[in-house]
């Protein structure tokens, strides 16, 4: 694998400076040692050996090598004759040490091809094989771990829009699996916030975990541990809210819907404290509410009171009309009533 490092522009002018001086000479071996015939100079080949992965063909070779010949210590740049690229190393003692590329810009460009840098725990990687090639992955560096294992963050190069190939949009993908088991089930953690805590007798660092994406995709504000698609341990605030829901309860107006009868209705209440399918508040309490199931909820009591208060109303008409009926007997009764007292005086 080669690696990609940024060289100076002081750098770049010494090297360009040795190359005006020196004649080309020819080597094959890159790690030739000072004392197999190694000289420090700038040589070109058709065979190259020991040079950058991949190397054929005619290549440069700028080597300035260590005052003692017994060594193999030599600062190497190496190039092909036939593209932009620049390779650089220092040999330390070693013939096959490995080819770093040299990064550089054209028309204020800088293209990567293949970057890997290796540090305390970190691995950056842009496409092989293994890694769905176009990809850029970073990586916990704990001994060849692959998409099934460790830690990464993988960046897939948008080649669609329209959502037919999921590996097609650019996305932010974290692997931390277990490594004996290949189960690559983790959790993505965004946090804004590095903070010191006080831990027994001393100090620690802990971090704002934000946002949390568990393994099977559920997201969490304010909780490590999601149950639903969001979770959220926190207020909301928003001007709209809509809530998408099946079976909305106007079959309580369809013909032959039970409602029952307010006694009944006051004998549950007694019973019971609430309401019939409504929760209790101790299992609201326990599981919270479902908006959507709520609202349903509400909504058929509210359907069902309208029945009870049009059935009253009926009974509250008849009941009127049989009392000005009875008013109308009454007066009627009081008027012969009436008559009758006047014959008797």
């Amino acid at each position: 694998m080669k690696n990609t490092i940024k060289l100076s522009a002081l750098t770049l002018f010494y090297i360009f400076f040795l190359v005006t001086i020196i004649q080309a000479q020819i080597r094959d071996n890159a790690g030739l040692q000072g004392d197999a015939g190694a000289v420090s100079g700038f040589f070109d080949t058709v065979n190259p050996i020991n040079y950058p992965a991949g190397a054929g063909g005619w290549w440069h070779l700028l080597d300035v090598r260590h005052s003692n010949p017994a060594n193999n210590y030599a600062m190497q740049f190496a190039g092909s004759f036939f593209d932009q690229n620049l390779y650089f190393r220092k040999t330390n003692n070693n013939a096959g040490q490995p080819w770093l590329k040299v990064v550089t810009e054209s028309e204020g460009k800088v293209v990567l091809n293949h970057l890997t840098t290796t540090g305390d725990g970190n691995v950056l990687n842009q496409g092989n094989a293994n890694d769905f090639a176009g990809n850029l992955l970073i990586r916990a560096n704990t001994g060849g771990r692959f998409e099934d294992k460790g830690a990464q963050i993988e960046f897939v190069i948008p080649g669609n829009t329209d959502g037919s190939n999921p590996w097609g949009q650019g996305r932010i993908i974290t692997v931390a699996g277990n490594g004996s088991n290949s189960n690559a089930t983790g959790k993505m953690i965004l946090g804004t916030r590095r903070m010191f805590n006080k831990y027994g007798s001393g100090m620690q660092w802990f971090y704002g975990d934000d946002i949390v994406i568990d393994g099977i995709g559920n997201i969490g504000m304010g909780t490590l541990t999601p149950r639903e698609k969001l979770s959220v341990n926190g207020n909301i605030r928003a001007k709209e809210i809509k809530v998408e829901s099946t079976s909305w309860p106007d079959y309580v107006f369809e013909e032959g819907y039970n409602i029952g009868t307010l006694k009944g209705l006051e004998i549950y209440i007694k019973t019971n404290k609430h309401l019939p399918d409504m929760p209790s508040a101790k299992e609201v309490e326990r599981n919270g509410i479902a908006v959507s199931e709520m609202l349903k909820l509400q909504q058929k009591k509210i359907e069902e009171l309208t029945l009870h208060l049009i059935e009253k109303d009926k009974q509250l008409s008849t009941q009127g009309g049989q009392v000005t009926k009875l008013e109308a007997k009454l007066i009627q009764q009081d008027k012969i009533l009436q008559e009758i007292l006047k014959k008797l005086k």
